[in-house]
């Protein structure tokens, strides 16, 4: 990496950007030169006097940037970076504060350390910054301008009056012409009949139409009721031992054997299973 403290002809470099005016033009550009230390301001004073005709030049340091901030200064230019031994550029938390010291249209030039260039330009970038770009012809300079508006800025629009009546006049409901839908049209059949009122019976706790664990309102147990009406009995005449033991007894049946729990009987024997026998109990 190497070192940013390279020599740049500052005046060159603010004509190549337009930066400056000929000798005896009363619109000088307004520049802000920001320094990270107070021992720079000197030399560069220095600089702003020997170009008094030419441009506008005030110089600040870092840590007094909020006073220029909060006198509502705008600038056409601000440098970053030019001072003796300086690395104000490499502060990048301090971009959106030169957006807002910027008119619109106002360009940011600072110099930083060569090799990462790439990290201003990103920053320069999110904070709104438009054309940003390294230079070609000096190591380590970062350029970005403002969008020529200012963020809160307005203006009136003008509409033509004849436009504005055929604007107005697209919006309008004509009651000849236009079209309405009933609402009875938007119901089917099956929307105009009432709900059974056993569908609409909830629990006093749930405020559902399903029991609590502990219900003492009948609802458990009509609800259990009308789901046994809806259960086919299983038919069991034709039932047949899979293992030939069911008649010996519950000694000699299976865990799951529909004669399970019922007395013995002799071989062939027709047996009748009652209706809720492999229901749950539960």
């Amino acid at each position: 990496m190497e070192d940013h403290h390279i020599k740049v002809d500052l005046l060159q470099l603010l004509d190549d950007n337009r930066l400056t005016v000929a000798q005896g033009t009363s619109d000088k550009k307004n520049l802000l030169f920001v320094v990270g230390k107070s021992s720079a301001v000197e030399k560069l004073e220095e600089f702003a006097s020997s170009c008094a005709d030419r441009i506008n030049l005030k110089i600040v340091t870092v840590e007094n940037l909020s006073l220029v901030a909060s006198k509502g200064s705008l600038f056409n230019a601000i440098l970053l970076g030019f001072g003796e031994d300086d690395n104000s550029s490499s502060d990048l938390s301090l971009i959106p504060t030169y957006t807002s010291l910027l008119i619109g249209g106002g360009m940011l030039i600072a110099k930083t350390i060569v090799g990462i260039e790439n990290m201003l330009v990103k920053r320069m970038k999110l904070c709104g910054f438009l054309d940003v770009a390294m230079s070609k012809s000096i190591p380590g300079i970062v350029t970005g301008n403002m969008p020529t508006y200012k963020v809160g800025t307005s203006d009136k629009v003008t509409l033509n009056p004849e436009t504005k009546e055929n604007v107005i006049s697209a919006w309008k409901l004509d009651a000849n012409n236009s079209e309405t839908i009933s609402e009875d049209d938007l119901l089917e059949a099956d929307d105009l009949k009432k709900p059974d009122t056993s569908s609409l019976r909830v629990c006093a706790t749930t405020k559902k139409a399903k029991a609590c664990k502990d219900c003492t309102c009948g609802l458990a147990e009509e609800l259990e009721a009308n789901r046994l009406k809806d259960t086919a009995k299983p038919d069991t005449s034709n039932a047949k031992s899979s293992c030939g033991s069911c008649y010996l007894g519950d000694a000699f049946r299976c865990a799951s054997c529909p004669y399970l729990g019922m007395p013995a009987f002799r071989p062939g024997e027709k047996v009748q299973l009652s209706g809720n026998l492999l229901q749950d109990d539960l």
